[in-house]
């Protein structure tokens, strides 16, 4: 029996959609995603950066031949996402949320060379038993993390990465983004907002260095990191005019894209 989608109540894929412009979402996310701008101004130019990313590295992976692919807390794949850029590919697209699942596999139902799974990435387990036997024994792949190690704790993704590093072959390439607190911000302005928006989205967020992101990933080794910005150059989405009388600290962060190989 098909899952019914609850318009009624949020969903994250569909709030994400929504601040990239898309068209998958109801009144009752874009509800949820103008309170959450409220508290965070940056969120919606935080959402299109990464999508920028992800458009950059689907990009990049295409001119290198990218056939085979696992995306990690894909979200809706519209707005740019993989399937535009690696249209004959193999992709594994995944989340943990069974709405946003549904509504994407609604949304994929015509392309038979990928498909979407209900997963959580703090069970890695079955994480790897569903992509072994989506790719079967064509284990060099191209791993997408876009948008999302920053909700694990460090345990969390180390065990995440050390077991798609067993899974997957040398070969296999990573793409990931991260957020990071540079030397001069305003520290306890920032921790105050994050922790606020972690109590209103039941949701946690962790900020790392690059050196500590290579530490936690290993044994992926970390090859290239830059501010998004540097990846983007002129396409970088501009941020919004300031609002009078709204603080916004999250600005002060540093939004980073990184590729890592087996």
């Amino acid at each position: 029996m098909p899952l019914t989608i609850d318009i009624t109540r949020p969903h994250i894929g569909r709030i994400y959609d929504y601040v990239l412009g898309g068209t998958q979402n109801y009144e009752s996310d874009r509800r949820a995603a103008d309170a959450m701008v409220a508290l965070m101004p940056s969120y919606p130019r935080w959402a299109r950066v990464n999508r920028s990313f992800l458009d950059h590295v689907g990009k990049r992976w295409a001119k290198e031949g990218v056939t085979r692919m696992l995306d990690l807390g894909s979200g809706l794949p519209t707005q740019g996402h993989f399937n535009e850029h690696l249209p004959d590919a193999k992709i594994l697209f995944t989340d943990f949320d069974p709405l946003t699942v549904a509504q994407a596999q609604q949304l994929l139902a015509y392309s038979p060379e990928m498909a979407y799974a209900n997963i959580d990435l703090k069970e890695p387990d079955a994480l790897i038993a569903q992509a072994a036997a989506y790719f079967g024994a064509e284990r060099p792949i191209a791993v997408g993390a876009i948008g999302v190690v920053y909700f694990l704790d460090d345990a969390e993704l180390q065990r995440l990465m050390q077991g798609l590093h067993a899974f997957s072959s040398p070969g296999t390439k990573l793409a990931l983004s991260f957020h990071y607190m540079p030397p001069g911000c305003d520290t306890a302005a920032i921790d105050r907002v994050i922790a606020e928006g972690q109590k209103r989205a039941q949701i946690n967020f962790y900020l790392r260095t690059p050196e500590r992101m290579s530490e936690l990933i290993r044994p992926w080794r970390l090859t290239e990191h830059r501010p998004i910005q540097d990846w983007l150059g002129q396409e970088t989405p501009v941020a919004a005019p300031p609002v009078a009388g709204v603080e916004d600290p999250l600005q002060q962060l540093t939004l980073v894209g990184a590729f890592a190989e087996h």
